[in-house]
């Protein structure tokens, strides 16, 4: 019997074979994208794909090199290295703690701890290596309490760093301090940074170190060194340390490294980047997603600094030192001179503005300290050496010509009465800088003022004033050179204006008084005063110096604004001071053989103190004297400085005896070496050992 077939069940069946196609139809288009998905990944950035996964980064550890040294005119090393190996310690990325540690217990153990290295631990160190020594883990689970826990874990560490007990410090084992000591040398650095853990090893220590190398992962031994002065130190040279946190984000954005030794004052700041070396560098290859080091670094060597010649003469400046340590011995003695303590020279091409020689010297407490650096930074009322300036000033501005005649008596006006050291009668410009008459000063400020007001002429006698250097800054290679500082005359007074004219109101600088005398020296051209006079290279072994890479030529800051006659008027003044009858200092200089006929002017400032031990207002001056020679080709100017000498009682000589004994001391040197000065270390060391010897 035949059956319909059921129109259901036939439906059912028709759709299987379709719902199985459309699922191969997907599985189908699904593995032809996959195909070619892996087809382009191989095909097309299969080597891009390929270098990224063998990628490796560079890293550069850096080691410091040796810095140039500082050498005098003659090549004499004034500042120089003295070499000594170093032990460093570089961390990587993939340095663990424990591998730190067990390389501090070995370092601890051979080579054992200064007490240096002890004094250098702190509480926290301690703290930080207790946690280490228990456990980390293990503390902040039994410490801190639950709100504790929830914090970020640098909170959680800090909490449980101040829940370290005194006592649980004090329980530190003397050989737990001595691995710490190490080993807060070597958590100091920075990743890939050498950073010194140990200086000066004994060749026992680097013997040692070398053998074990292989087994001391990031520990190595550097050829290191240390500033070293064979003449002395000065804060002219300056010092190296360090580098001072607060200048760690300057030194770090110029390459530097935070370990670095750097200048932190005087020329070793002011030629920082010559005297920097090239440091060696050791390149390590890095995998950038794990930061684990792959092989040995390659190594690139570094080189010392350069040279620098400075224009200084040891020889000389040595000499200068111990004029002014004597006059300073000789003066003391004297009658008001209670609070003399400190003098100051300073010798200087005036042609060439090259710095001979500069030097100051304090006495405290029965004894000397070099303070050379006080020729630069301590500014003081100068006294009748800036008459020049005045003279000069007064000529520019047609209040006086050459041989106008005043008559010097007492000047009164607006209720003042002021007057010369003397009263001189009628005399010119000449007379007035040959004895030093404060009146003839007077009149030339009084007759600057004009219509507008007497306060104006404070503008215009210092802007003529800044023209010879005197209350700007002369431009020395040198950092944070002192410009001194203006008087602010009283309200509704005009006596001060007067004294501006005499160098009793504004103060100057030791350096700034020997650029004005030099301006004159040489005709009215303000030179630039200059510490260096060369860079080279590093010397050789078979040379006595380097090669030069930059001589300084002299630098002529301006010119001034008047007419080479005036200038020629005021030489001649000075001229007279020195050897015309009734000059100031004809009686100390006026020996064309001895002094090669020099020109200068002497100075003294009045000065109303109150006296350090009693309290009481005393009078005080400072005593100075600024010079050149010889007259008619002058090679040497000078400026002399000796703040708060006796009154004038007679005794106000120390000034002039310097400014002899130093002229003495440079001609001599010259007689002695002739222009070309042969290197003469010998008779230098000789000089030292008898003095140490007295």
């Amino acid at each position: 019997m035949v059956t319909k077939a059921d129109p259901e069940k036939k439906r059912k069946k028709s759709q299987v074979p379709f719902r199985l196609n459309v699922l191969f139809l997907v599985v189908f288009f699904l593995f032809s994208i996959l195909i070619l998905r892996l087809g382009v990944l191989q095909i097309v950035n299969g080597e891009e794909k390929r270098l990224e996964s063998e990628a490796v980064e560079e890293v550069i550890a850096r080691k410091e090199a040796p810095r140039g040294k500082l050498l005098d005119s003659n090549f004499r090393e004034v500042v120089g290295n003295k070499p000594f190996f170093s032990l460093t310690y570089t961390k990587t990325v993939d340095t663990k703690a424990e591998d730190t540690i067990r390389i501090a217990k070995w370092l601890a153990e051979r080579l054992g701890v200064t007490e240096e290295q002890k004094k250098k631990i702190t509480e926290r160190d301690k703290k930080d290596y207790f946690i280490a020594k228990i456990g980390v883990a293990e503390l902040l689970e039994e410490r801190l309490s639950k709100k504790e826990k929830k914090l970020s874990d640098k909170e959680q560490y800090k909490a449980l760093v101040n829940k370290i007990t005194e006592e649980e410090i004090n329980s530190l084992s003397e050989k737990d301090i001595n691995v710490l000591a190490y080993k807060r040398a070597m958590d100091t650095g920075y990743a890939y940074s050498a950073q010194r853990i140990k200086t000066n090893l004994s060749n026992e220590e680097v013997s040692v170190i070398s053998e074990n190398l292989g087994d001391l992962p990031g520990v190595d031994i550097m050829a290191d060194s240390e500033r070293i002065y064979p003449y002395g130190e000065s804060t002219i040279f300056g010092k190296v340390k360090q580098i001072p946190k607060t200048r760690t984000e300057y030194f770090l954005s110029m390459g530097y490294d935070r370990s670095d030794q750097v200048g932190i004052s005087g020329l070793e700041v002011q030629y920082e980047q010559v005297l920097r070396g090239t440091k060696e560098k050791s390149v390590y290859l890095t995998n950038p997603k794990t930061g684990e080091t792959i092989g040995e670094p390659k190594t690139i060597p570094g080189q010392r600094g350069k040279d620098i010649v400075l224009t200084l003469d040891m020889e000389l400046q040595f000499r200068l030192e111990k004029i002014l340590e004597e006059e300073i011995l000789r003066a003391k003695p004297l009658g008001g001179n209670d609070l003399l303590k400190s003098a100051y020279i300073v010798m200087m091409n005036p042609k060439t503005g090259e710095v001979k020689g500069i030097a100051g010297k304090t006495y405290e407490d029965g004894e000397f300290h070099n303070d050379a650096y006080g020729a630069l930074f301590n500014a003081y009322e100068m006294g009748s050496t800036v008459k020049g300036a005045t003279v000069l000033t007064g000529l520019q501005q047609k209040v006086i010509g050459m041989g106008t005649v005043i008559y010097d008596a007492p000047f009164t006006k607006n209720g003042m009465n002021k007057s010369s050291w003397k009263n001189m009668g009628s005399i010119n410009d000449l007379d007035a800088l040959r004895m030093s008459s404060n009146v003839y000063m007077f009149n030339i400020m009084d007759r600057m003022i004009g219509p507008e007001h007497w306060t104006e002429t404070y503008a215009e006698a210092r802007y003529s004033f800044s023209q010879f250097g005197l209350g700007v800054k002369t431009g020395i290679d040198f950092p944070n050179e002192a410009v001194g500082y203006e008087g602010k005359p009283p309200e509704g007074e005009s006596g001060t204006l007067y004294d501006l004219g005499i160098g009793q109101f504004d103060t100057y600088t030791t350096i700034q008084l020997v650029q004005y005398v030099s301006t004159i020296a040489n005709g009215g051209y303000r030179v630039k005063p200059q510490l260096v006079r060369e860079v080279r290279e590093p010397a050789t072994s078979e040379e006595t110096h380097g090669k030069l890479l930059k001589r300084f030529e002299p630098e002529i800051l301006n010119k001034l604004d008047v007419e080479d006659e005036y200038i020629k008027r005021v030489q001649q003044g000075f001229w007279q001071v020195m050897h015309a009858p009734g000059g100031t200092a004809k009686s100390y200089f006026d020996d064309p053989e001895k002094y090669h006929n020099p020109a200068g002017k002497t100075g003294t400032a009045q000065r109303i103190i109150k006296h350090p031990r009693t309290g009481q207002l005393v009078e005080k001056h400072n005593l100075t004297l600024v010079g050149y020679a010889p007259f008619e080709n002058p090679e040497i100017a000078f400026a002399v400085v000796v703040p708060e000498g006796t009154p004038q009682n007679g005794n106000q000589k120390i000034n002039k005896y310097i400014g002899q004994r130093a002229l003495e001391a440079y001609w001599d040197l010259k007689k002695k070496y002739g222009e070309n000065a042969q290197t003469v270390n010998g008779n230098l060391e000789k000089e030292q050992e008898e003095d140490s010897a007295q």
